[in-house]
C-alpha cells in the first residue's frame, strides 16, 4: 500500500481562481418541425414534405406554429414546435449549425439530423449573463470532487475486504520446505 498514488482527496487544494468578469453567451429562441424517417417515411419523402410545409409558411398561407402542431413528430408539437431559449452546445451539431446560420424570422431549408428531418425557425437571439450559473456549476464540481475521493477510498476498502486471494505459490513453497 505504501507505493499507491495519493487519493484524489489528498491532493493539494487548487489555488483560488482570480475573479473573472461576466460570462456571456448568445441564446437562440427557436421553433422546429421534426419529421422522423422510418420504413413508411423515407428520407426523400420527409425532405419533400418539409419543403412543401416550408413553402406554405414562406408564402404566408400557414404559420410555423400551426404547421408544427399538424406535422411535427416531436414533444414540442403542441406548443407549436417551441424549443424555448437554446444555449450553445445543447443541440446536435447539424441542427445547431443550421440554426446559427439563420437570422431572426428566417425559416431553414430541410435539415437532416440523427433524429430525422427538421425545419427551424429562429424567433429571436439574446446575450445572457450566465456568471451565476457558472459559479454554481463550479461550486457543485468542487463539492463533488471533495466527496468523490473519500467515497472512492471507501469503495476500494469494501472491494479489498470482500476479495479472496488464494496464493498457491506460497502454499507450494511451504509444502516443499516442510518436506525437506
Amino acid at each position: 500500500r505504501g507505493a499507491q498514488a495519493p487519493a484524489p482527496a489528498a491532493r493539494e487544494p487548487a489555488a483560488p481562481r482570480a475573479e473573472q468578469g461576466p460570462v456571456r453567451i448568445t441564446q437562440t429562441h427557436a421553433r422546429h418541425i421534426l419529421i422522423k424517417t422510418s420504413t413508411v417515411m423515407s428520407d426523400e419523402q420527409a425532405r419533400q414534405r418539409l419543403e412543401q410545409v416550408r413553402q406554405r409558411i414562406v408564402n404566408g398561407s400557414a404559420t410555423f406554429q400551426d404547421m408544427a402542431r399538424q406535422y411535427s413528430q416531436d414533444g414540442t408539437a403542441p406548443q407549436g414546435g417551441d424549443l424555448g431559449w437554446v444555449n450553445p452546445g445543447e443541440m446536435v451539431p447539424a441542427f445547431e449549425a443550421a440554426m446559427n446560420a439563420l437570422q431572426p424570422g428566417q425559416v431553414s431549408q430541410p435539415i437532416e439530423s440523427p433524429f430525422g428531418w427538421h425545419l427551424i425557425l429562429v424567433e429571436d437571439r439574446r446575450e445572457k449573463d450566465v456568471t451565476d450559473e457558472v459559479q454554481r456549476m463550479r461550486a457543485r464540481q468542487a463539492l463533488f470532487e471533495r466527496r468523490a475521493g473519500p467515497a472512492f477510498e471507501d469503495w476500494m476498502e469494501q472491494l479489498r475486504s470482500q476479495a479472496f486471494i488464494d496464493n498457491r505459490l506460497e502454499k507450494q513453497e511451504r509444502i516443499e520446505q516442510n518436506n525437506r
